[in-house]
């Protein structure tokens, strides 16, 4: 009666630990791995979100930006400019930073942004560009006046110097630039315990040894009885799993609901968008426990049948 008590005690913990072993894995397998930084369907996701936030951004933050150019052309020029491969770049040399960070401690995380923000400018005199194009014909004290304001001008004289014209329409853009994009993205450590990224291979395998530890000891309560070892691992394996699958499921269930609150629409689809990758790894692995559940569960009964036949035999 005891051996039951313990053995079930012991598969309890095995399924409860099961649980956190598949998130440390997952985590261990993305975000604390540098090499999952370069995957395609990670840089397409954030690419395109970044892009479409400095639209909204500057869109919210500048009249200009709103009101002559509708959210597709800001996308279109800021992509012509800040090119997926110059997002990788950044990326890259992020990745980098975690590399040697693990190495020395001592080293700052850094995301440069500086690139990012430089070709916005670019954009801006591009765009400044396709106003002055636009602007209607009027006289030059209607312009002097504008200038005089310090305002954006709503027409252009023949013969108007473009310098002069188009500096308050380049001031408002540079403005909106540098009200909204840092030049850099420092303070990881407050956001995230960086001690994972150095410790992350050291905290799974002891995660994992944590398990084999939990299943020696159903072995060693059960003693002698191969079939309920069997029933009891198997039993482990497939609640373990099944309940790691459903868990993973449970959170984008939980954060695709509307008890969940974000800023916007746009930040609620990247944040689930980031926790797929997690919970894919993690519904990955559990399918595995499951896996191996059902084999022991398959290796209980054809010993069970060849135990029996052998008694028959006898």
């Amino acid at each position: 009666m005891f051996r039951k008590f313990a053995a079930s005690l012991l598969v309890l913990l095995f399924v409860a630990w099961s649980i956190p072993n598949f998130f440390i894995y997952a985590f261990s397998k993305t975000y604390l791995d540098t090499n999952f930084y370069q995957k395609d369907k990670f840089v397409d996701g954030v690419y395109t979100f970044a892009v479409d936030k400095t639209v909204a951004l500057l869109r919210e933050d500048s009249d200009l930006f709103e009101g002559y150019f509708d959210s597709n052309e800001l996308r279109e020029q800021i992509k012509k400019v800040l090119t997926r491969q110059i997002f990788v770049n950044t990326i890259s040399d992020f990745a980098k930073q975690i590399d040697a960070y693990k190495l020395d401690q001592s080293k700052q995380l850094v995301l440069s942004l500086r690139q990012f923000r430089e070709n916005l400018m670019t954009v801006s005199h591009n765009l400044t560009y396709l106003i002055y194009q636009n602007l209607p014909t009027c006289s030059d004290s209607d312009l002097a006046k504008a200038l005089r304001n310090n305002s954006v001008p709503e027409c252009v004289p023949p013969n108007a110097p473009y310098d002069q014209v188009v500096k308050p329409i380049n001031d408002s853009f540079e403005a909106s630039i540098y009200n909204e994009i840092p030049e850099e993205l420092s303070n990881f450590d407050k956001a995230v315990p960086l001690d994972l990224l150095v410790n992350v291979e050291k905290y799974r395998n002891a995660s994992f040894l944590i398990l084999v530890v939990i299943m020696a000891l159903i072995v060693v309560v059960v003693y002698g009885k191969t079939s309920t070892i069997l029933a009891y691992l198997s039993s482990g394996f497939i609640l373990g799993g099944g309940i790691g699958y459903l868990f993973a499921m449970g959170i984008l269930q939980i954060l695709n609901s509307s008890s969940v609150k974000f800023s916007d629409d746009d930040v609620k689809k990247f944040v689930e968008f980031l926790f797929t990758f997690v919970t894919s790894e993690v519904q990955k692995l559990a399918l595995i426990f499951v896996v191996v559940g059902i084999a022991l569960l398959l290796m209980r009964m054809v010993f069970k049948r060849t135990v029996e036949v052998e008694k028959l035999q006898n």
